[in-house]
């Protein structure tokens, strides 16, 4: 006689191709930020990025005098800047399949579920990272205790002299050239040029047809004569995210630094795994999982405008 299926053999029947569907939905990096960011692995529940201030320029050396003789070479030291603190946090949630959908042969409403799990945790991942400019304004300080985009970042901790990569104005030509010049003009804590050479020009899904218009136009836009479009010629580009939530702020955004100092943690990647708990062997639980954290570590990558 055939031996009878119980719950924990359907439910094997069914894993193979819940986990296909998982791992066709998600996409861990679903977040046009994302693609700028340093993604990094840890192993540890808190990761940390200790901050140090700039040398100033190397003296010229003179062997006559520092031949033999220590202290005649000119030994620097830097002012201490901050610690930014990376505390990895973690999600998960989960999706029940019964068995009598496994009965009935109703794959698409099983496959259904699996896919909207995975989604939740493709938004959920793509909402965190956006929000790192969401929340730029307001809401959420940084390591020098003030929010990402402000005009009061200080110099160092022992220096408050004011920096500022927060601006007012809306978008237009004007205001992508003054942020330009803005981020060139940046400086190191001895006051030595540090520029933020900006090549994206980063805006919700209102400002995406402002945006091409001031980055493609073959002229200078709005001008009366035939000035040429000097945005044009800088290597600008325009990236959109449909997870920034205000219409009117934007950004810019220097790649090679938030290479470096926008970041994110992967301490556990998105997870699909049974649940080998049931009720009464007619329902089965899947649950995802994942455990990470994301920040930065200096501000001078980007260059808010919160616009009202």
């Amino acid at each position: 006689m055939p031996t009878p299926m119980i719950q924990k053999q359907w439910a094997d029947y069914l894993t193979p191709s819940a986990k296909v569907w998982w791992s066709q939905t998600l996409n861990p990096t679903a977040s046009p930020l994302m693609q700028f960011m340093s993604i990094r692995g840890s192993s540890k529940p808190t990761e940390y990025s200790q901050g140090i201030g700039s040398f100033g320029l190397v003296p010229e050396y003179n062997a006559a005098t520092a031949e033999g003789n220590g202290t005649a070479i000119h030994y620097d030291s830097f002012s201490s800047l901050y610690e930014a603190t990376f505390t990895h946090k973690e999600y998960a949630d989960g999706v029940e399949i019964e068995r009598k959908l496994w009965d009935d042969g109703r794959e698409m409403e099983i496959r259904s579920r699996i896919m909207t799990l995975a989604m939740a945790f493709t938004d959920t991942r793509a909402y965190q990272a956006s929000g790192i400019l969401n929340n730029a304004f307001a809401t959420v300080t940084g390591y020098d205790s003030v929010y990402l985009c402000s005009a009061s970042h200080p110099t160092n901790t022992v220096d408050s002299t004011a920096i500022s990569n927060l601006g007012t104005t809306a978008l237009s030509y004007a205001a992508v050239v003054a942020t330009l010049l803005a981020g060139s003009n940046f400086k190191n804590d001895r006051g030595l040029p540090l520029p933020s050479r900006f090549n994206v020009l980063y805006v919700p899904t209102a400002l995406e047809s402002t945006a091409y218009e001031i980055i493609n136009a073959i002229q200078k836009p709005g001008a009366a004569d035939y000035n040429g479009n000097f945005i044009s010629s800088v290597g600008l580009r325009v990236v959109v995210d449909e997870f920034l939530t205000d219409t009117n702020n934007w950004f810019m955004i220097d790649t090679a630094k938030a290479s470096m100092h926008a970041i994110w943690y992967n301490h556990t990647l998105p997870e699909f795994e049974y649940d080998p708990t049931g009720a009464y062997n007619l329902v089965a639980r899947y649950r995802g999982y994942m455990r990470h954290s994301y920040g930065w570590d200096d501000f001078r990558w980007v260059y808010g405008h919160s616009v009202t």
